[in-house]
């Protein structure tokens, strides 16, 4: 700007600000020029024109002021900002001093950068702002792109900055250009506004089991950290199905309660679940988890699509952690839905602590861990146990570079059986000690490096307590991977362990080109001097030598990973093989494997097993995205479940179509075929995607 328009605009100013009947502390009027004429007593402005009028602000090229009618008329293009957000485009304007209104034409609207209006006539009065004849929607309208995914068309809208809510009367929505739904009111939360209370959009379904029907959710803000979803079910074959979420923030922690039920008459019981799932942190390294589920039913949470597990973990659990120790409290129960006749124990209580000593002088490793866990049953029956597990180990290399560990270790566990009218005591002690021998044999180049790992474990270990009436309840299913090929006690549970000499073997080769690809196999087996029945029969570990393990990783530049694990009898003939393939791109991804169980009578299998499970996700689009699911049956040649979705999103809808079908039906899963159609709309608050403004901006 030159000296002279600024000496102009200086002048104007001062001209009206000696004005008393246009002095005003939150209105002043700026312009490169001005020009008064005596006789009508009207000021005119040209240039570079703004307005200030409270907490609005005005910008034009050409206006008109009368000092006596106290309004000043715009005959111009005009920008109408306000300090609440709001972004307004204008054939004309008139603004009237005395009431401290704003009338415009024409206009063209932004509410918080993200929500858009067109409107024939706006009118600012106080902390309202009047559309009529309006159009509004939060997606992007440029000249690339003018017809919105969807949008309101309202008599009349208007915006409350008071009460931070848009207020919509006699409203049509249309969604790409189609009139869907008609609506004389409709409220929803000002722009900006990301939580509020009201109804959320429906979802449909269609389904052979639930019939075709809606779902209509209601949300309910509960102050600042809290929330609750209620919906109702209501399909050609549900009369009614009520559902309903809570949930809760905390300063350290988080409280979820999800639930479903049938209302039912007087005679019958309510048909329905209830899951509590919550954690806290009570101090930095103390922790409180609650993960629950109350069912009514064996078959309802299938049936209705909410989970398709058939047992449950239901805990209570406080944990505790420092550098070298932590401590577990826990109450344990176990829901079953396969068989209605079993009743779970109750595990009460569930105490475990655990610590590692080092000490520095001799390079000893003591890790000590104990437990208190007490099983209940309805016939008031049960034991208590309490266990101690102390391992003392050390390792040493030599110098040609072998590296050796040595292990010591006894495990104890006192039980107090209770039965019906009897009570007796068990004491069972396991003493181990074992050697391993690793010798790497490492090669490193300029382009790629390799590495060669054989390893030996020698172990001992046995069984020194009574063999009358043990108690086996504990876990002992193990399953035979390169994980537990190396451990030195394979069963997970305490009350059968396995006993005498044995000799885990394995070899291990490793191999990386320039981080552009990386692959990995290994080879191991078992040899016992004694036959070996502590195991299932199903687990490839029993006899004189266990099953010959092989496996192998591959992965090229984190885009591909192919990972395999393969169980061959002593014979050599493949028994059991698991393969997944994951393909990572950026348009797509693949993730699939393959099963494979040879049957065997001897180990409990009467027939073959061979499943493929497949994913697929694609970006079809920029706004089109599909996928696709599959669990096939490679024997019978026949699925057993598949799906396909297809996904529209932009910056302020998001459909979502999916298609499945479950082909096999159980006592808990019945055959069922489904379709589910879920249309969100952008919150008028808030959008889609990464960016968090429209791309066509009224600055």
């Amino acid at each position: 700007m030159n000296l002279k328009n600024i000496k102009n605009i200086l002048t104007i100013v001062i001209i009206f600000f000696t004005l008393r009947d246009i002095q005003a502390q939150d209105f002043s009027i700026k312009a490169d020029r001005l020009a008064f004429n005596k006789e009508s007593n009207i000021f005119s402005a040209t240039g570079n024109v703004k307005i200030y009028l409270g907490d609005v602000t005005l910008k034009t090229e050409t206006l008109t002021f009368n000092k006596n009618s106290e309004r000043i008329s715009f005959a111009s293009k005009i920008l109408i900002k306000t300090s609440q957000g709001v972004r307004v485009l204008g054939s004309s304007a008139e603004v009237d001093r005395k009431t401290r209104s704003t009338l415009a034409k024409n206009v063209n609207a932004l509410i918080e950068k993200k929500f858009q209006i067109a409107s024939e006539e706006m009118k600012i009065e106080e902390h309202k702002t009047v559309f009529k004849k309006a159009i509004g929607t939060p997606c992007d309208i440029c000249f690339l792109n003018p017809q919105p995914s969807w949008m309101l068309k309202s008599e009349r809208l208007v915006h409350n900055s008071k009460t931070k809510k848009l207020h919509f009367y006699n409203t049509w929505l249309e969604i790409f250009g189609v009139p869907v739904i008609y609506t004389p009111y409709l409220q929803t939360p000002e722009p900006g506004i990301t939580r509020a209370s009201g109804i959320l959009a429906p979802s449909f379904l269609s389904s052979d089991l639930l019939g075709t029907g809606v779902r209509q959710p209601i949300f309910f803000t509960l102050g600042n950290s809290a929330d609750f979803t209620f919906s109702m079910v209501k399909t050609s074959k549900i009369n009614l199905l009520i559902e309903s979420q809570y949930r809760k923030l905390f300063n350290l922690g988080e409280l979820t309660l999800d639930s479903a039920f049938l209302p039912s008459s007087s005679k019958d019981s309510i048909k329905g679940f209830l899951k509590i799932k919550g954690s806290s942190r009570l101090e930095h390294s103390t922790f409180l988890n609650i993960d629950t589920t109350l069912i009514s039913d064996t078959s309802f949470l299938g049936k209705y699509g909410y989970d398709e597990r058939d047992r449950f973990l239901n805990l209570i659990s406080y944990e505790k952690f420092s550098n070298n120790k932590s401590l577990q409290a826990s109450i344990l129960y176990h829901t079953s839905l396969r068989d209605v006749s079993t009743v779970e124990p109750l595990v009460l209580p569930d105490l475990r602590y655990r610590k590692l000593t080092k000490f520095q002088k001799s390079g000893l490793l003591l890790l000590e861990k104990y437990s208190l866990v007490g099983i209940s049953r309805r016939e008031n029956s049960g034991y208590a146990r309490f266990s101690a597990d102390l391992e003392l180990s050390k390792n040493w290399q030599t110098d040609t570079g072998l590296l050796i560990r040595g292990t010591g270790n006894i495990l104890t566990a006192a039980y107090i059986e209770n039965k019906v009218n009897e009570k007796s005591n068990l004491l069972k002690v396991y003493p181990m000690g074992a050697l391993e021998f690793k010798y790497p044999l490492v090669k490193n180049e300029a382009r790629k490096s390799e590495v060669f790992i054989p390893i030996a474990q020698l172990v001992y270990s046995t069984d020194t307590s009574s063999s009358v009436d043990p108690i086996d309840e504990d876990s002992s299913t193990t399953e035979f991977d390169s994980s537990t090929l190396f451990k030195l006690r394979k069963i997970p549970g305490i009350d059968r362990q396995e006993r005498g000499l044995r000799l885990n073997t394995g070899l291990q080769y490793f191999y990386d080109y320039k981080n552009k690809y990386k692959y990995s196999v290994s080879l191991g087996q078992v040899y016992r001097n004694k036959n070996s029945e502590d195991f299932l029969q199903s687990s490839g570990l029993n006899g004189y030598e266990s099953d010959i393990l092989l496996t192998g990783n591959i992965s090229f530049q984190r885009d591909l990973e192919i990972a395999s694990k393969q169980v061959y009898s002593k014979n050599f003939s493949l028994k059991r093989s698991d393969t997944s393939l994951k393909v990572t791109k950026n348009l797509y991804q693949i993730n699939t494997s393959l099963v494979n169980l040879i049957s065997d009578p001897s180990e409990g299998t009467s027939s073959d097993l061979k499943e493929l499970i497949l994913n697929f996700n694609s970006s079809l689009t920029k706004n089109w995205s599909g996928k696709i699911g599959l669990r096939r049956n490679l024997v019978n040649n026949e699925n057993i479940n598949a799906s396909v979705g297809l996904n529209f999103k932009n910056e302020c809808i998001d459909i979502d179509l999916s298609l499945s079908r479950r082909n096999t039906a159980t006592n808990l899963l019945p055959k069922d075929s489904r379709i589910d159609l879920v249309v969100n709309f952008g919150n008028i608050g808030s959008r889609y995607g990464s960016s968090k403004t429209s791309k066509c901006i009224i600055e």
